[in-house]
């Protein structure tokens, strides 16, 4: 669990106009989504009244009869009581590397094989935020942008973080489970340094927080950002980096490197 300063967000809806081209309202096509999350065993982060405390968890089952869904509770019993006594969840997951978020109403706390449980309505809309238009690369692990933060409020010393994807629109980092820096809705000046250079001052806006579990078992958090501002020239250089990425990788797969 993540316990932030408990400061409420932005209603995700509102947070973000252009959510409404990804907004799913259609029934059957919103079941399918909710299927795949518990088909792909997908991590979600539920946060608690759309605040920044919230729990990893992950979708059970779907009752088509009922139109329910069963959601697992956490490890944590102080996050199951908050959790039964809030107005709503916040949920947010990936589906093949594409953020879903929703939210959860009038949830009833069950027993799930002698483990905590949650059952609430299916949500009556979905964002299936693809942004196509928006090509996002994953950075190679020796060649990679890297983020600072300057010391802030919560941190006495600047944090440097690898960029493990970036796009046009924004990036996103990883870092350990236990980090309590960002929160959603948040905005963050930062430098961003590119391999091909140059440095850039940024100011960018926290959209999601994903739990995800590495290759080792190790739990850390996904932390993925939009660019607020960016300074003249700053998407340019960051289109070159990705056309330079890109190209290097189909002539390797060409057998051209």
């Amino acid at each position: 669990m993540s316990d932030g300063n408990d400061t409420a967000v932005h209603d995700v809806h509102a947070a973000d106009a252009a959510d409404e081209r990804f907004l799913v309202r259609n029934p059957r096509q919103l079941r399918q989504l909710l299927r795949s999350l518990i088909d792909q065993r997908s991590l979600i982060n539920a946060h608690i009244d759309g605040r920044d405390r919230s729990f990893p968890t992950a979708l059970l089952d779907l009752d088509e009869d009922e139109d329910t869904l069963l959601l697992d509770g956490s490890p944590q019993e102080a996050s199951n009581r908050a959790a039964e006594q809030a107005d709503h969840l916040l949920c947010f997951a990936q589906l093949e590397r594409v953020l879903v978020r929703f939210r959860l109403h009038e949830l009833q706390r069950v027993d799930n094989d002698g483990h905590v449980a949650f059952r609430a309505p299916l949500p009556d809309e979905l964002v299936h935020l693809q942004r196509r238009e928006l090509y996002r690369l994953e950075t190679p692990v020796t060649d990679s942008p890297q983020l600072l933060l300057p010391p802030g409020e919560a941190r006495a010393e600047a944090l440097s973080m690898r960029v493990v994807d970036i796009s046009g629109g924004g990036l996103a980092v990883v870092v350990p489970n236990e980090c309590a820096v960002f929160g959603l809705q948040k905005r963050y000046p930062a430098q961003l340094s590119l391999p091909d250079g140059p440095d850039l001052d940024i100011e960018l806006v926290v959209c999601n927080l994903l739990p995800q579990r590495q290759p080792n078992g190790i739990e850390v958090k996904r932390v993925g950002m939009r660019f607020d501002t960016l300074p003249r020239g700053g998407d340019s250089a960051i289109q070159r980096y990705i056309f330079r990425i890109d190209r290097q990788r189909k002539a390797r797969r060409n057998g051209e490197m």
